[in-house]
């Protein structure tokens, strides 16, 4: 149950950061949104403790 938790603070935080929010706006460009589709990742995945820890940081 810890990693809902997680997963719900990590969701209310993302809704209230303005950063977060600019971010949306430019992926739900139409334009915007077929460049990143066309994006590919060298990781394999991310698991979700690094991307809470990495969202953490850039939300300083």
């Amino acid at each position: 149950m810890d990693d809902v938790d997680a997963a719900r603070n990590t969701a209310k935080s993302a809704l209230n950061n303005d950063r977060f929010r600019v971010m949306l706006e430019q992926i739900s460009d139409p334009q915007s949104s077929g460049a990143l589709m066309t994006m590919r990742s060298d990781a394999a995945g991310t698991d979700f403790k690094s991307a809470q820890s990495s969202y953490a940081e850039n939300s300083e």
